[in-house]
């Protein structure tokens, strides 16, 4: 009965999956318009989001300890990557950075909202910030270094500073310590625009959920490598999950399991999505591996977040 109602809250994002799938087989939307679509959810109605979430929560120094440790862990594993991935079988100088970083932006916070609710939002996005500023600075230079070599450092700072989710976040962290938001409320005209920004946040897990159902494809003739890098994650990521939550998040945030429910839930996520997009002119058989791993990974994170909301119900 517990997993039934867990399932019943997963549900409907799986339905909305569902339903991108359907939107794709019928031609209902063409491929531009959802790249379209994914830029209004990175650039507006996440960063509304968070800014929401960031806003209306202190932040405090023991978050920062969550921040610092998920960062010092996906640097730890994306090594362990390099030395695990070729014992499991895996040869691609792409498994490394397949098996750290998550898949936050376009899919964590829409599963994560859904079943624990916007309230609890800033939860997952503190765990989420940690592997934010791993992704930026250590994942994308190292894939961008595979490929096309390196890249200033500069220009990675410049490129994380005006990313709209960032900006969001800061914004939202200034908003709530300089004591804005009580007068914003307040005024009529500052609380319509809070509403405005509430009314777009709510749009992002149907976006996000269409999104993916209709991007999600495998090539069932290459599937060998995206298994075991899959299977592997889990092997690695959800018992460190555990263990995280048993020795430090109990002592940092005593009795509140839906703190330790974000971290699994971002543990449990597919890798970023951006890592196509940075790997230039690499092999067509690297290419295949990792939009493979990424799309049976989605598939698998349905499931393994569905456990997850079991034994941290809402």
């Amino acid at each position: 009965m517990v997993y039934l109602d867990a399932f019943s809250k997963v549900l409907p994002v799986i339905l909305l999956f569902a339903l991108g799938a359907v939107l794709r087989r019928r031609a209902f939307l063409q491929p531009g318009t959802v790249q379209e679509l994914k830029k209004l959810v990175v650039t507006i109605t996440l960063p509304a989001v968070l800014f929401l979430a960031f806003s209306s929560v202190n932040l405090e120094s023991r978050h920062l300890v969550v921040v610092v440790a998920v960062f010092t862990l996906c640097l730890v594993v994306m090594l362990l990557g390099r030395v695990l991935a070729p014992l499991a079988g895996v040869r691609s100088v792409y498994a490394a950075p397949l098996m750290s970083g998550f898949e936050a932006g376009m899919m964590g916070y829409a599963i994560f909202g859904a079943v624990y609710g916007a309230g609890n939002i800033f939860r997952f996005a503190v765990a989420d910030l940690g592997q934010v500023l791993f992704v930026f600075f250590l994942l994308v230079p190292f894939v961008q270094r595979l490929t096309t070599g390196a890249v200033p450092f500069s220009q990675t700072i410049a490129n994380f500073i005006k990313t709209p989710v960032i900006l969001s976040i800061l914004l939202g962290i200034l908003a709530n310590r300089s004591g804005l938001m009580p007068w914003a409320e307040a005024w009529p005209l500052t609380a319509a625009v809070l509403k405005a920004i509430t009314l777009l946040a709510a749009v992002t897990t149907p976006l996000i959920g269409l999104i993916i159902g209709y991007e999600v494809g495998l090539e069932r003739r290459h599937l060998s490598w995206p298994l075991r890098t899959v299977g592997l994650r889990l092997l690695v990521w959800v018992p460190i999950g555990v263990l995280l939550s048993f020795f430090l998040l109990n002592r940092l945030f005593p009795g509140d399991r839906t703190m330790q429910a974000a971290v699994l839930t971002l543990f449990v996520l597919p890798p970023p999505f951006v890592i196509p997009l940075y790997m230039g002119q690499a092999a067509e058989q690297d290419h295949v591996y990792v939009v493979n791993t990424l799309s049976l990974a989605t598939l698998v994170t349905m499931v393994a977040f569905t456990l997850v909301s079991v034994f941290y119900p809402a």
